[in-house]
C-alpha cells in the first residue's frame, strides 16, 4: 500500500546576519515537520571575509556547494590535512563521521563566495566511520538540458545522469535553472523526502500526477515525504535547489555542528573532541573575525 503524499508548510528562509561579511537565509530540519529527513540544516550564504574560526562536527556531513556565479572559490581546511580551493560549480562534501574539525573561508583580492551550505544526518552506523571528503569538480557534473532547462547533477541522480561523487549514503543535489515555460520534472525514490528551494524567481510545484500544486516564492522552501515524482514549472526565469534522500527517522541530539542519536553519544563525542581527538588543522593566516555561533557551548 502507497503512503499518503505528505507537504510541509512553505518555509521563509531566516535572514541571518554575522558582521558586514556574512548574510545567509537559513533553514532548520524542524521548521518542515520532519519531511526533509535526513537534512538537518540549509544555509543559502554570501561571505566576502573569513568568518568562523575551525570548528568541531561529528556524526554529519557538511557540505559545500559553491554556485556557478560566485566571484572567488571558497578555501577548505580540515584536520584530515585537506587544503584547498573549493571552486564556483564544485561540491565538497566533509562526511565528519565520529569527528574531525574544519573552516572554510574566502580569499584573495575583492573575494565573494555564493555558495549552499548544508548539513545531511548520517545513519545510525555510519556516525562513527573515519571522516573522509569528497569532492567533485564542476567540468565533472554532468548536466541534463531541454528547451528553457538547464539542471546540474552535483550528488545522485536524475534524469538518467548521475554525479561522479561517491558518497557514504544515497542522496541527491539537483542546482537547476528553467526559463520562462521551462519544465523540469525529478523521480523521487520510494522512502525518500525532498526539499525544494526557490534560489531565484517564482517556482509552480506539482506533486504526483500534479494532485498537489503549490507556489514557491523567491528564498521559501518545502519538505515533501512520499512522493514519487515532483515537477516544476516556471513563468520566468527562475533558479532552484532540490535535495533528496532516504528518510532516516532515528532519534537526534543536535549540539551545535555535531548530531548523534543519543544525550549519552553526544557527551562522548564532546569529551573526545575535547581531548583532542578531532584533531587540529594549520592555518596559513588567522583572519577570522567571528567565533561560529555553532559552537557556543563546547
Amino acid at each position: 500500500m502507497n503512503k499518503k503524499l505528505s507537504v510541509s508548510p512553505i518555509v521563509a528562509g531566516h535572514e541571518m546576519h554575522i558582521g558586514q561579511d556574512f548574510k545567509a537565509r537559513h533553514f532548520a530540519e524542524n521548521d518542515f515537520q520532519g519531511l526533509v529527513d535526513p537534512v538537518v540544516m540549509l544555509d543559502h550564504f554570501h561571505m566576502t571575509a573569513p568568518t568562523f574560526e575551525p570548528h568541531p562536527h561529528a556524526g554529519i556531513s557538511a557540505v559545500t556547494y559553491v554556485f556557478e556565479d560566485s566571484a572567488s572559490p571558497h578555501h577548505n581546511y580540515d584536520s584530515l590535512g585537506n587544503q584547498g580551493p573549493i571552486h564556483a560549480g564544485d561540491l565538497h562534501w566533509f562526511v565528519a563521521g565520529r569527528g574531525a574539525v574544519h573552516t572554510e573561508q574566502p580569499e584573495g583580492q575583492n573575494p565573494h563566495v555564493h555558495a549552499l551550505q548544508i548539513f545531511v544526518n548520517l545513519p545510525a552506523q555510519q556516525k562513527m566511520t573515519a571522516p573522509h571528503a569528497v569532492h567533485v569538480d564542476a567540468a565533472d557534473m554532468p548536466v541534463f538540458r531541454a528547451p528553457g532547462v538547464r539542471v546540474r547533477v552535483a550528488a545522485g541522480e536524475s534524469q538518467g545522469l548521475r554525479s561522479p561523487a561517491r558518497l557514504p549514503q544515497p542522496f541527491t543535489l539537483l542546482d537547476g535553472f528553467l526559463e520562462a515555460g521551462g519544465t523540469f520534472e525529478h523521480a523521487i525514490p520510494a522512502g525518500w523526502n525532498a526539499m525544494v528551494y526557490a534560489v531565484q524567481g517564482t517556482l509552480s510545484l506539482s506533486m504526483d500526477a500534479f494532485a498537489c500544486t503549490q507556489q514557491l516564492a523567491e528564498g521559501h522552501a518545502l519538505g515533501v515525504a512520499e512522493a514519487s515524482t515532483v515537477r516544476l514549472t516556471a513563468a520566468g526565469p527562475a533558479h532552484f535547489v532540490i535535495l533528496s534522500g532516504p528518510a532516516l527517522r532515528e532519534p537526534m541530539v543536535k549540539h551545535g555542528p555535531l548530531v548523534m542519536n543519543t544525550v549519552e553519544q553526544m557527551n562522548d563525542r564532546l569529551q573526545a573532541y575535547r581531548r583532542g581527538e578531532f584533531g587540529s588543522l594549520e592555518m596559513p593566516t588567522s583572519r577570522a573575525a567571528h567565533p561560529s555561533a555553532a559552537e557556543d557551548g563546547l
